[in-house]
């Protein structure tokens, strides 16, 4: 017989629950009823451990006595939920009853994954009043074959890695999907952070492997879905935001052969977003990012896509290469848009394309061909007709640089760069993806400030100088100017970076300490060398985004910048 795990239950007295009439109590019971609901929530939550080499459901789910894989845990019913009856779901008529009413886990309650394999995990009509949250151990390294919710409510699910390879399969499919189904029903208010999902450890060679054994990274058709801090790679297509109010920031898509990320749906923001390194395998033709409208009842309305770095390749040299149109948005009418301050840097001339737009901005974005006199560059910032004709109308592109315009309304303050020596005249390195501002460019200081934002891409403040700088970068003495007069001025590059960055500034001692996301110092190093340039190998740190803090001796901050790891070597 199973040891049932000692919980902590609590019946609420239905006098608790007050009519409108009913609420005229001294201010006294309102703060008890208060207090009531708060002590029931934070003593209800509990923690269940799952360890794949040593579980074994009869166990109490301790960390001492834990339960085993994640799919035997769902399969055996132990989640307590709600479900949608009757089928097929009705949004009039379909109620929520009971589900697993015998079962452990519980609305606000957590399950802890520890190493190995956790099964294929699917969570069919589980609709949670509070989230439950699924969590990878800190420093463990759960693997989930396959992970797909329908018509699932309240889940967040963390710091798990997705993927089928170590299975020894590839499923051809999806990784992990978020699904709203027509007869089970919707699926929403779901976060998904701080994963990775990838479709092979190390970039197939070929075509014919990328098209037999790639699968997408992660499908959301549904509303309400929050997706950061995510590693998707070795993928297909990577994230597919298919519904309204989604939310997809600081989440890097490395290794494609479909398009990196797609929009298809209203009220959705990308921002802060890494996609790189297009695969060139078939037909498709590739997007940095792709949306469409008024195709099988689509609408696209009021997105925007913030502070994107979209890299057609960082290795000219490696097999499968292939042309990536940066943001495409082909087929209209979209309403509404904002897309600010990106850096696209692709080998084809859809840098940024609207064909039917109604009062949308493209504002700040820095838009170019490394190559642009070989074809198919450069790549242009493009708004025109609907594919039926119908014009675009009350669009404004504002403050950006990029290698051609061709746009149906208002243009002010934009930069065409055409040539090798102009990119080098303006930015500190473009060769390698370093599109910071030389501090003789004539960027600086030349944008419209009715229309800039107030910050850049890496979200320090504009403007720095007199005037907002055009592009995506704000031109400062302590981010772009290798060597400026100021006694603390520090130059950081490349950034992003792959194995080392390189500091460069005018104090020769220093400290620099480097933090992940959670808050945690991970990486120190004293430069006190006589050198004004010092390179700091990172290759030990793992993809992600991080903070970098450059301090005195005397413990004053210097400069902080967000910094974004590579995965080095394609891999």
């Amino acid at each position: 017989m199973r040891l049932q795990h000692a919980r902590r239950t609590h019946l609420i007295p239905e006098s608790i629950f007050l009519t409108k009439t009913e609420i005229t109590f001294s201010m006294k019971y309102k703060l008890l009823i208060i207090l009531l609901f708060s002590l029931f929530g934070t003593t209800h939550a509990e923690k269940f451990y799952l360890d794949p080499s040593t579980g074994n459901l009869t166990n109490a789910g301790t960390i001492d006595a834990p339960w085993s894989t994640l799919e035997a845990v769902i399969n055996a019913n132990y989640i307590v939920s709600n479900q949608y009856s009757p089928l097929p779901y009705n949004p009039a008529t379909s109620k929520l009853i009971s589900k697993n009413a015998s079962g452990y886990v519980h609305a606000g309650d957590t399950l802890v994954l520890l190493n190995g394999l956790h099964g294929n995990v699917f969570l069919n009509n589980y609709i949670n009043t509070v989230p439950i949250t699924i969590i990878g151990m800190e420093g463990q390294t759960p693997i989930i074959e396959k992970m797909h919710l329908r018509a699932c409510k309240n889940w967040r699910i963390e710091n798990v890695v997705v993927s089928s390879e170590p299975y020894g399969l590839y499923l051809n499919d999806v990784l992990f999907y978020i699904e709203s189904h027509s007869w089970q029903g919707p699926s929403s208010h779901i976060e998904v952070h701080h994963c990775e999902i990838y479709g092979t450890d190390t970039p197939w060679q070929t075509a014919d492997d990328w098209n037999t054994k790639m699968s997408n990274g992660l499908y959301i058709k549904a509303d309400s879905v929050i997706a950061t801090n995510n590693l998707i790679r070795n993928i297909n297509f990577g994230l597919q935001a298919v519904g309204n109010y989604i939310e997809a920031d600081h989440n890097q898509i490395i290794n494609f052969a479909g398009d990196g990320m797609r929009i298809v749906g209203s009220n959705i923001i990308f921002k802060y977003n890494l996609i790189k390194n297009c695969y060139k395998v078939n037909d498709n033709h590739d997007d940095g990012i792709q949306s469409w409208a008024q195709i099988n009842g689509v609408v696209a309305d009021d997105n925007q896509v913030i502070g994107n770095i979209i890299i057609n390749t960082d290795d000219p040299s490696r097999p499968l290469n292939g042309p990536l149109q940066g943001i495409g948005c082909f087929d209209g009418f979209y309403n509404r848009w904002k897309v600010v301050n990106n850096l696209i840097v692709v080998d084809h001339w859809h840098g940024i394309t609207f064909l039917g737009a109604n009062d949308c901005q493209i504002i700040n974005n820095t838009v170019l061909d490394l190559t642009p006199d070989i074809t198919p560059g450069g790549s242009w910032i493009r708004i025109n007709n609907h594919k039926d004709g119908s014009p675009s109308s009350g669009c404004l592109v504002a403050n950006n640089v990029a290698n051609s315009f061709y746009v149906d309304g208002t243009l002010t303050n934009n930069v065409v760069l055409n040539t090798y020596q102009q990119y080098a005249n303006n930015f500190i390195d473009y060769t390698n993806f370093d599109f910071h501002l030389l501090p003789t460019s004539t960027l600086i200081d030349g944008a419209d400030p009715v229309y800039a934002p107030d910050m850049d891409i890496e979200e320090n403040g504009r403007p720095f100088g007199d005037l907002p700088d055009i592009g995506a970068y704000e031109y400062s003495s302590s981010t772009s100017s290798p060597l400026a007069s100021d006694k603390n001025t520090f130059h950081v590059y490349p950034n992003p970076f792959s194995d080392f960055i390189i500091i460069e500034g005018n104090r020769k001692d220093y400290q620099i300490e480097i933090w992940d996301l959670s808050g945690n110092l991970i990486f120190t190093k004293s430069c006190e060398t006589k050198a004004e340039m010092n390179q700091i190998d990172l290759s030990s740190l793992k993809k992600g985004i991080y903070f970098l803090t450059i301090k005195g001796t005397n413990n004053e901050i210097y400069k902080t910048i967000k910094l974004v790891k590579l995965m080095a070597n394609n891999g």
